[in-house]
């Protein structure tokens, strides 16, 4: 959970409060759900604007918004995190790496770009120069690499299957991945979820909207940055365990946000009033 609620960016807020909305939802109701997160009704305003401009949102009419073409192809992309475990495969013991070596390390906009593509696949660097990950994915080599170069990797870079490492030069999992932190965070999201769902009736709607939105996004984080490493290096039940109560924990969240939503409607003056 962020440190504090005005820390979270106005921007990731309005698109995925849009997105739990599932119906065109009014600037008014946007100020008010942000006001929970205490993001400033101008800051509201202007991101609402500038994500117009950028077609991240579109008017209905008036004041009035929804997913806009680009952050529809986003939100698909991110709704896939509920097929986690589909995506992995038994493991050979074969790898696949990528070698960055002969590229440019001068422009810190595409190093950003870089890193994140290969962080979001589960790739670390094990030498310079050559990151790598194990060959436990369903998806086919070109596919990876397809979705490489989507997520902002140079198509100059190489991607390639490897094996038969000599001995001693063999990737060990331990000095590449947190493997103990990445088990506890499994089991401490789970633990977490699991205890809110516990107390979340005690709560008053809108305490219970913000808190269910903070511990969603944070969770749905750590799987979409999770390496996704076959069980000979974690602990693989605890990840889908861990991906299965998300689903739960985000099914109750969308049902408190749209009777949340509701509500703030309710309240405003009717049109002509």
């Amino acid at each position: 959970m962020p440190q504090s609620a005005s820390l979270y960016p106005a921007k990731k807020l309005i698109l995925n409060l849009v997105k739990e909305a599932q119906q065109p939802i009014s600037a008014q109701v946007m100020v008010r759900m942000a006001e929970l997160f205490s993001v400033e009704a101008n800051n509201v305003r202007v991101t609402l604007n500038r994500l117009t401009k950028q077609g991240f949102l579109d008017l209905t009419e008036r004041g009035i918004y929804v997913l806009g073409p680009s952050a529809q192809h986003l939100a698909e992309r991110q709704s896939a995190w509920r097929c986690t475990e589909d995506k992995v495969c038994s493991w050979s013991g074969k790898w696949i790496a990528i070698y960055t070596a002969h590229l440019g390390r001068r422009d810190r906009k595409v190093l950003r770009q870089r890193q994140r593509a290969t962080e979001m696949l589960g790739f670390r660097e094990f030498y310079q120069g050559l990151l790598v990950r194990p060959d436990n994915l369903v998806a086919s080599l070109p596919e990876v690499t397809q979705q490489l170069f989507r997520l902002g990797l140079e198509v100059e870079a190489c991607v390639f299957c490897a094996d038969g490492f000599n001995e001693g030069a063999r990737p060990a999992s331990e000095t590449l991945w947190p493997i103990d932190d990445i088990n506890a965070r499994y089991r401490d999201n789970t633990e977490e979820m699991l205890d809110w769902r516990q107390t979340f009736h005690d709560k008053p709607l809108d305490v219970a909207a913000r808190e269910c939105f903070l511990i969603g996004d944070r969770v749905l984080r750590d799987i979409a940055f999770d390496p996704l490493l076959p069980e000979e290096m974690v602990d693989q039940q605890a990840r889908a365990q861990m991906v299965s109560t998300m689903a739960d924990f985000d099914d109750l969240g969308k049902s408190i946000w749209r009777e949340l939503i509701a509500r703030f409607m309710a309240d405003l003056p009717l049109k002509g009033s």
